[in-house]
């Protein structure tokens, strides 16, 4: 097996063996059935995945993301007074089950006893860069984290991305707390992990497996999930299989799982911050929030495997990005060519920088500048050819998706035109 790109599963690991006796060891102990989602980036994709997961399994939810509170669907007026019939519902099994996105600047409340989540998920937290691991930002992550992983009550569950090596370099050798996702079944964490006995899910060969009874099991092709893109964008399949280990954690059978993430139609309109992917006339087009270079690199790559033909990006002065790392931006932006349109004060430093870094590469791409968002847009739509693919990081996409649902009826239609995000 280990020779074949097999994950080494050793001993059973230690997940409940039904939904229902999970809910019901919660109840026992007083334990809210909650599940938290922090990191860095990826937080709404894996609830949104999370809840089809539910959806299969027919189990009353509640979710409460960066778009507001949504019980069984339906939107809240208010977040702290609808969290909390969130809160009582599911403490007296009106709701099975309740996710919460956790921000790193949030995670402080769950330093009290009475927060204590039975699941704890980590989406990531720097992407193995050294330069995001000196940032502020990433200090204050790390040790948000700590507190989230002390209150994990007996028992918890804490849902580790294991290819985010700096999260199980930082997690202790607890094996029966941890539960494992990886895009690599050689990965060495993963490896060590499954062979003491711990519960993972993984990518092997183009399929979602996991450990169950000591064997591997198939969960899905990647190919049959639409929120991977046919397994093309590889932080979509993380996503996937982040979602997959909370359901694991909880209890639910890997049937439902595998339903649920066939089943997960993605919806711009309820995750608009998250990775867009629109198609008209041939073409496609990525919406995106601007990011550090550590996390461009992702979307980057996944943008690329949507195209066949050239790529063109729309940026505007990033002002969430730090100025030391625009140059490094501008390279990876003006990486293969293509074209760059960036838009707001010409004379701008951070859009100088930026330019620069794009300048820099060997095959710089063909620069254009507008003086608004919606003009830059307007010019990467008209550039646009079949097989292109355009990506606008997007200072509000709110209103950069409204723009593009108005003006994509106006491009000529191609067959397997279609809306998604991940």
């Amino acid at each position: 097996m280990p020779n074949q790109k097999r994950a080494a599963v050793g001993a059973p690991g230690t997940l409940p063996i039904s939904f229902a006796t999970w809910r019901s060891k919660l109840d026992r102990e007083r334990i809210t059935p909650v599940v938290g989602v922090a990191g860095s980036r990826g937080k709404t994709s894996v609830v949104r995945a999370l809840e089809s997961i539910l959806r299969a399994a027919d189990l009353r939810f509640a979710v409460w993301t960066d778009g507001g509170v949504e019980i069984e669907g339906e939107r809240q007026h208010g977040e702290l007074t609808a969290w909390t019939r969130v809160l009582t519902r599911a403490a007296v099994g009106g709701l099975d089950l309740a996710a919460r996105e956790v921000d790193w600047a949030l995670a402080h409340p769950f330093s009290l006893a009475a927060t204590s989540y039975p699941v704890v998920a980590v989406t990531n937290l720097c992407a193995n860069s050294e330069a995001c691991l000196l940032t502020p930002e990433s200090v204050h992550a790390r040790k948000a984290l700590a507190r989230l992983r002390a209150t994990l009550p007996p028992g918890g569950k804490l849902v580790i991305n294991a290819d985010d090596f700096v999260l199980s370099r930082d997690e202790p050798e607890e094996t029966s707390a941890r539960f494992l996702v990886g895009m690599n079944p050689d990965n060495p964490i993963l490896r060590h992990h499954l062979e003491r006995g711990g519960d993972a899910v993984w990518v092997n060969d183009g399929k979602v497996e996991t450990n169950d009874q000591s064997h591997p099991v198939r969960i899905a092709d990647v190919s049959s999930l639409p929120s991977t893109f046919d397994g093309r964008v590889p932080f979509a399949v993380q996503n996937a299989i982040i979602a997959a280990a909370i359901a694991r954690s909880c209890g639910l059978p890997i049937k439902q799982i595998s339903a649920g993430l066939a089943s997960h139609q993605l919806d711009p309109a309820r995750m608009p911050g998250s990775f867009n992917v629109l198609r008209g006339s041939g073409a496609t087009i990525v919406v995106e929030r601007p990011m550090p270079s550590w996390f461009l690199r992702g979307t980057l790559r996944g943008t690329a495997n949507l195209a066949t033909g050239r790529l063109l990006r729309v940026a505007g002065a990033m002002a969430e990005v730090d100025e030391g790392d625009l140059d490094d931006v501008g390279r990876l932006l003006g990486r293969r060519g293509g074209v760059l349109i960036t838009h707001g004060n010409q004379s701008d430093e951070r859009l100088q920088l930026l330019r620069q870094g794009a300048a820099n590469n060997d095959v710089p791409p063909i620069f254009f500048h507008d003086h608004d968002e919606r003009s830059a847009i307007r010019r990467g739509m008209a550039l646009l050819k079949p097989g292109d693919v355009l990506l606008v990081l997007a200072e509000s996409p709110v209103a950069v998706l409204r723009l593009l649902n108005r003006e994509l009826p106006n491009l000529p239609a191609s067959p397997g035109d279609n809306v998604g995000a991940a």
